[in-house]
Formats: structure tokens, sequence, C-alpha cells
């Protein structure tokens, strides 16, 4: 007898889980039937250790443990291995989140099997084709029935890619309801988050994982912009596993800044609540940021999500020395007094979201 689901959700990374974990459980509500995939993407444990409590979500009903040892064997594995399973499954949807690897291979597998598509945080674009990301938002987009986008510069980058106006819809930003559901717990952890860390002054937070800034001269200019601050400021910087194997192999020293393991997203965002700044290459960090009104500093050439910088906290800065340094003495001592409010960031996307897929 084959099995029946309304939905199967696929996630292969923390960030994806983040977004998935409120939507699962608004369908689960609702006496859905979800089929909940993890591709084993993050090869990393720590990367998403206690990811499940944190998030209050169910472990998933499949773990692909998808090979670490090159993205092309990673992405053809993922999509083998879900074509097998959608196949011998009866599936009403599948459901994807971001543009990670994982989004672009369950993407394809869905297509292949002829299964409706949906895919959430759509429309996003750094124009910038060099991003193995930009690449999958660009394909997944592409064959998606159904696009749910975060705001409204999403929608209009879509409809210049001639995308039927009928296929999109702005629900908002998933990772604001995972924040709001979570923010008491964010907040109270805070002061706890800094003992375990023995923060005992003002402090940044730092992430770095995108490979074009994981090269000697850039990291270079990175950490010594850094260094002129860390005087005055404890400088935190919570270790992707890419970034982690790089200084490890190059046996770069780091003078003043505290590498340390991954957190749990409980234990980072509580760190983040309590910072001065946050310097990164990452992308929901500048929408966390935002919406907890911190200044953000982007360290990149561009951005996929503009409307940080347009309406909240977030400048793209770079990754040159001096301008690094100018343009964190620019925002040091401009704390913002106010949240963002950004349409439909309000912590009731996946209800939207919901109402959208079964009516």
């Amino acid at each position: 007898m084959t099995d029946k689901y309304d939905i199967a959700l696929v996630v292969g990374t923390r960030p994806n889980f983040v977004k998935a974990a409120p939507l699962l459980n608004k369908i689960e509500e609702q006496n859905k039937k979800v089929l909940f995939i993890h591709t084993g993407q993050h090869f990393d444990k720590n990367m998403s250790k206690n990811i499940f409590d944190d998030l209050s979500m169910r472990t998933p009903d499949i773990n692909l443990n998808a090979p670490s040892d090159s993205q092309s064997k990673q992405f053809q594995y993922i999509v083998q291995e879900l074509q097998k399973i959608f196949n011998n499954c009866e599936i009403g949807k599948v459901g994807v989140f971001g543009d990670v690897t994982s989004t672009l291979a369950a993407s394809i597998a869905a297509k292949q099997s002829d299964l409706y598509l949906f895919h959430v945080e759509s429309g996003l674009r750094s124009n910038n084709l060099g991003m193995p990301e930009e690449r999958n938002r660009i394909m997944v987009d592409a064959i998606s029935d159904l696009l749910l986008v975060p705001s409204e510069d999403a929608v209009e980058n879509l409809l210049k890619e001639r995308v039927s106006l009928d296929k999109i819809h702005n629900v908002g930003n998933i990772m604001i309801d995972t924040l709001l559901k979570n923010k008491s717990k964010i907040i109270n952890n805070s002061e706890n988050i800094k003992d375990t860390l023995n923060i005992d002054k003002p402090y940044f937070v730092m992430t770095l994982h995108r490979p074009a800034n994981l090269n000697d001269e850039t990291l270079k200019d990175i950490f010594e912009a850094i260094s002129n601050f860390t005087q005055d400021y404890q400088v935190i910087l919570p270790a992707h596993p890419r970034l982690k194997y790089y200084i490890d192999d190059k046996n770069i020293e780091l003078t003043n800044i505290a590498l340390i393991d991954p957190l749990s997203y409980i234990d980072f965002m509580s760190l983040v609540y309590g910072c001065d700044l946050v310097l990164t290459d990452s992308g929901g960090i500048q929408e966390e940021t935002t919406y907890l009104g911190i200044n953000c500093l982007t360290l990149r050439e561009e951005t996929e999500r503009p409307i940080t910088v347009q309406e909240g906290t977030n400048k793209v800065i770079g990754t040159d020395k001096e301008n690094i340094i100018n343009e964190i003495n620019n925002v040091l001592g401009s704390k913002i007094s106010k949240e963002a409010k950004i349409k439909y960031w309000d912590g009731e996307t996946s209800d939207r979201i919901f109402q959208i897929l079964f009516g």
C-alpha cells in the first residue's frame, strides 16, 4: 500500500530548519500529513545540534545523510534519493526553502516526479551570478508552481523575469515567525550566553562563510580592520565548518577574536540580541538584525535582501580594510531605537502560507 502525504517539506541546512519549523508545526496542527525530509547537507553535527528542541519541532522522518566530499556528488545523490522517495509515495505538494544545494536538488527531484512545487523565500536576487545561491534561486523559481516571497522587492524581481503574477504571493518573512515565537526565550537567555562565553564588555558578533571571502587577502583585510576595535570591544566569531577548516588549514592566528563552535539557534540569537554590531556575509541575519533594530554591516558587494538596507539597519560595505574601519566607526553609538516595521514581517507568515496551500 502506497503511503499518502498531503505535503513533503525538504530541508538541508540549519537556516532551512529555522524557516521550516513554523510551517511544519502549522500544517501538522491542522491535521495534515507531512513527510519531513532532511537531506543531511550540513555535515557538521554541531551546526544543527539541539535545533529540534530549540525550534520546538519534531525530528525528520527521513535523513538522507548526503555525502559531503563534493558539492556535485552531494547534489546528484540528493536528487536520486529524493526521486526514489517521491516515486514510492503519493504526495500532494513539495515545499523547499531558501537557496542552498538541497533546495535546488529537491526542486528538480519534485518536478522530475511531476509533483507540485512551492518555494518559500522566493524572488530574492543579488544580481551576482557568481554566487551559487543566486543561481540556485533563479533555477528553483523558474520551475516552481507557487512562489512565496518575503517582501515586495522580491515580487518585482519575479515580474521582471516574466513570472505570472498569479503564481506569486507576498506572505512575509517566515524567519520572523521563528524569531517572534522565541523572542522572550532569546531575551531571557542573553545574559546567560554572555556569562557562558566570558563576555565582560561591549562586543561584536561576526559570521563568515562565503567562499568569496575565504581567501588569504580578504580575511587578512577583515581581521586587520576588526583588530582596530578589539581594545574596546570583544569580537565573537561562531565558526562555520567551512571557515574553521580554512583557518586550520592555513594556520591562521586570530588575535583578540574569539573563534567558537557553532551555537544553537537560541544561543546565537541571544548573542546577537546583546551585541553592539553584527558583521556578516550571511543572508538571514541581515533580516533578523533589521527586525531587532541592531546595526549590521554586510561584508559583501551586494545583497539579495535590499529591504534590510532600505527599511532596516543593514549596510553593505564590501571587504576593503579602510572601508570596514570607517563604517564601523560610523555606526558605533548609533543604536537603532525601534524595530523595523516591514509589511507581513509579523509572525503570521506560516498562517498565510497554509491558507494559500490548503484554503
